[in-house]
């Protein structure tokens, strides 16, 4: 039975020393996105693509590549509560739905896909066409795609599959199929790719090379009695993936696949992009709407980063109305942060849509139409600041940073995001701003006092913040934070904090999560230990300690609801101290 997974494989390659673009793993595309694929499935009709740097791979018609059109395609992404297949893979974070072409190269699918602080990683799918209906899980999930790499690197895998089809081959019976599959891939070239629909630049060739070994059994009476027929049979293919950051909902410009020994190309398929809206608004500085903000800029970030750093998508000017407009933004989840010119507007902080300063609480908006207007901000303001006290500090970049206890500078600075200092007791903001180019931020005029600064990175949480008190003339420096995978570290503090999903621990689990009223959560011991169990803010404040001292081997439960401690709804993290052994997951109210 021959089935196309179709892949959209990311490479983050925030790597120095690497040649090349840089291919980040924030543009998996986002919910509620379609594009269209032109599909060739000629065999012999594409040229196989030269490896290399500074490559120039022109798959145009008028240089004799996709002259023979069999079909456009759907290709979706959705989320995967939506699909009817949802609860057979319930680790995914992303579905896609592909109705695959006439020529019979595979068929119409739900593609189920895991991102976390790892990589990318394959689960599976479920086939919906009636003549192959099947289904086919990873046992062992397939590791697709690290979130750190350059030019030139690779990685190996080996990886483990059941499948089960209603009618094998169109025979009759039904049929399990156990699958193992051994791949290496790496980031092979980089150039200019000239296709039918245009010319794009900074595009990355990654080269997969599969080797396949599947062990079939029937069910000839259909009783559910399968029996194995062999000999296993093996296949394998290249599969090659041109990609670049940010393009119209999708990465994945062109794939194609060929035989093993990289001489042929049995088909492929280009990317078309379509449902393009737009998201637009006005900025004011208060909420009666009566004087716009003048000048400034719009930032448009993606709901549901994946683990990376500042994920901007795009910036738009505001004019001398205050109006701002994102124009050819692919349908999906978006929300939007408004940055006044500090030179204009001194006092004025970044404010989302949704008339808050914390992205946690912006509202999210989603666009399914061709025009999306009247996404007004309220700019929020602080007080003029008056002291003589200063602050200092960097933030830098390091994507290996996972499970550190106590964070380490990277070599790459984040500018332009926010840095923001609260009063302490209070909470009232007192002053913002943004990184320079080298990370650093140098807040000054500082009143005498007690405060919290934190950064505002959307799509990342905060592992701990900086308290401290100033007076007088005080100069703080060496508030300095390092943004990893999923969260943002103080560099010079022990962190408390971190969603670690494939933890060492793995002693608790939550569920509902997320939940609306109330979620329990399950510690298993495994031995009698010390035990402590506490939730924390994404600001990482201690808001409970659910239990703490000696526990007997076993199981116990805890009740916990944020809004009975009257706090908001929102992202907590739970973490549970067993001996030297550390446990954290995240919880969601809603």
């Amino acid at each position: 039975m021959k089935k196309l997974f179709t892949i959209f494989l990311l490479y983050a390659t925030f790597c120095t020393q690497a040649q090349g673009p840089v291919i980040e793993a924030t543009y998996f595309p986002v919910v509620n996105t379609k594009i269209k694929q032109v599909w060739d499935i000629t065999t012999g009709s594409l040229t196989v693509p030269g490896t290399g740097e500074n490559k120039v791979w022109d798959y145009r018609i008028t240089n004799g590549q996709f002259t023979n059109p069999i079909d456009t395609t759907d290709y979706e992404f959705l989320d995967p509560s939506t699909s009817p297949y949802s609860s057979m893979f319930p680790n995914a974070t992303h579905v896609t739905y592909i109705s695959n072409p006439q020529g019979g190269l595979a068929d119409s699918m739900y593609v189920f896909w895991e991102i976390n602080y790892d990589g990318m990683h394959y689960l599976g799918g479920y086939n919906v066409k009636t003549q192959i209906d099947s289904s086919y899980i990873n046992t062992k999930k397939e590791f697709y795609a690290p979130l750190t790499g350059g030019y030139l690197s690779n990685f190996h895998d080996t990886s483990y599959a059941v499948g089960y089809a209603v009618n094998y081959n169109n025979m009759g019976f039904r049929a399990k199929i156990k699958s193992q599959k051994i791949k290496f891939s790496y980031y092979a070239g980089f150039g200019t790719l000239k296709l039918p629909n245009g010319t794009y630049n900074n595009v990355a060739l990654l080269i997969e090379k599969a080797k396949k070994i599947d062990s079939i059994f029937i069910d000839f009476a259909n009783n559910g009695n399968y029996t194995y027929v062999g000999p296993p049979q093996t296949s394998s293919s290249t599969y090659y993936q041109f990609m670049r950051n940010n393009t119209f909902g999708s990465n994945l410009l062109a794939y194609m696949v060929g035989n093993y020994s990289g001489t042929a190309v049995d088909y492929g398929w280009y990317t078309l992009p379509v449902d393009f809206g737009s998201i637009s608004g006005t900025a004011f500085t208060s909420t009666t709407e009566t004087t716009p903000i003048t000048q400034g800029e719009a930032y448009l970030y993606r709901e549901n980063s994946n683990f990376t750093k500042n994920d901007i998508l795009a910036k738009a000017k505001i004019n001398s109305s205050g109006y701002y407009n994102f124009d050819s933004i692919p349908y999906g989840l978006y929300r939007i942060a408004i940055r006044p010119d500090p030179a204009l507007y001194p006092t004025s902080m970044i404010t989302y849509v949704g008339d808050t300063t914390n992205w946690i609480n912006a509202l999210t908006i989603t666009t399914t139409t061709l025009t999306s207007p009247g996404h007004n901000v309220h700019v929020k303001s602080h007080q003029a600041p008056s002291g003589t006290n200063n602050l200092h500090g960097q933030v830098m970049l390091n994507l290996g940073l996972q499970k550190s206890a106590i964070a380490s500078m990277a070599s790459n600075p984040i500018p332009g995001v926010g840095i923001v200092v609260k009063r302490n007791p209070g909470s009232s903001t007192a002053r913002t701003m943004v990184t320079d180019p080298n990370g650093e931020f140098d807040l000054g005029t500082l009143e005498n006092g007690g405060y919290v600064l934190f950064v505002d990175i959307p799509g990342m949480h905060m592992t701990g913040t900086y308290s401290f008190n100033v007076s007088g003339t005080s100069t703080i420096s060496g508030l300095d934070y390092t943004a990893g995978t999923d969260s943002i570290h103080p560099n010079n503090s022990i962190i408390g904090i971190k969603e670690l999903k494939n933890s060492a621990g793995g002693f608790m689990s939550a569920y509902p999560n997320p939940y609306t009223l109330n979620s329990t959560i399950a510690v298993n011991l495994t031995e009698s230990d010390d035990i402590t169990l506490e939730v924390y803010s994404v600001l990482g404040s201690k808001i409970q300690t659910l239990d703490k001292g000696m526990k007997n081997a076993g199981t116990y439960t805890y009740n916990f609801s944020a809004k009975k401690l009257n706090y908001s709804s929102g992202i907590y993290f739970v973490k549970l101290t067993v001996g030297n052994k550390t446990d954290v997951i995240k919880l969601i109210e809603e």
